[in-house]
C-alpha cells in the first residue's frame, strides 16, 4: 500500500508541481510545437508516455546501482541513454514485426517522442531525489501525461494566437515562445516559488 502511495504521489508531483514540461522541453522540438491536429499531439504524447514509463523501469535499477558512488555517477547519462535506446529499439522492432499498421502510424513520431529533454530531465530529477522504483515509474508516468497535456495546450494556444491581433514581427514562433515562457512562469509561481529579485 505504501508503494502505491509513493507511486501516485510521484505521478501527481510530476504532473503538476515540477513544471518539467514547459521549462525543459517544448521549446526544443519544432515538430511538437507545430503539430497540425490534436490527434498528432495525442500520438506524440502517448509515445512519449510509453517510452518514459517503460524506460523508467530500467533507469530505476541503474539509479540504484549508481547511488552512493560519486566516481560512477559520470556514467549516469550514458546509462540513461542506453536504457532509453534499448526500449526504443525493442519498440521499433516489435511494432515493425508484429504490428505493421501501428508501425506505419508511429515510425516518424517515435524518435521525436523518445529522444527529448523532458525524458532525460525526468530521469535526472528522479536520480537527484533518490526515488525508488515506484516513485521513478510514477514520476515518469506523470511526466508523460503532463507532456501530452502541454502539447495540447500549445496546439490550442497556436490556434487562438493565429486569430489574435499580434504585431507582425511577433507572429508565429516568437509569440508562441513568449506564451510558453509566461505559462511556465505562471506554473512556477503557482506551486509557491518566488522569482529572484
Amino acid at each position: 500500500m505504501e508503494n502505491m502511495l509513493l507511486f501516485f504521489m510521484a505521478a501527481l508531483t510530476a504532473l503538476s508541481a515540477e513544471n518539467a514540461i514547459f521549462a525543459r522541453s517544448l521549446g526544443l522540438s519544432k515538430t511538437v510545437l507545430f503539430i497540425n491536429r490534436p490527434q498528432a499531439g495525442i500520438l506524440y504524447g502517448a509515445l512519449f508516455t510509453w517510452m518514459i514509463t517503460v524506460s523508467s523501469l530500467l533507469v530505476s535499477g541503474l539509479n540504484r546501482f549508481l547511488t552512493g558512488n560519486p566516481h560512477v555517477s559520470v556514467l549516469r547519462f550514458p546509462g540513461f541513454l542506453a536504457c532509453v535506446s534499448l526500449v526504443y529499439v525493442c519498440t521499433y522492432l516489435c511494432t515493425k514485426q508484429w504490428m505493421r499498421q501501428l508501425f506505419n502510424i508511429i515510425h516518424r513520431a517515435l524518435p521525436v517522442s523518445t529522444f527529448n529533454s523532458a525524458l532525460f530531465g525526468a530521469f535526472y530529477v528522479s536520480a537527484a531525489n533518490a526515488h525508488g522504483v515506484f516513485q521513478t515509474v510514477g514520476y515518469a508516468l506523470g511526466t508523460g501525461v503532463g507532456y501530452t497535456i502541454a502539447i495540447l495546450i500549445i496546439y490550442y494556444a497556436r490556434k487562438r494566437l493565429a486569430i489574435s491581433p499580434v504585431p507582425r514581427s511577433f507572429r508565429g514562433l516568437p509569440v508562441l515562445l513568449v506564451y510558453i515562457g509566461l505559462l511556465s512562469l505562471a506554473l512556477y509561481g503557482l506551486i509557491g516559488h518566488g522569482l529572484p529579485t
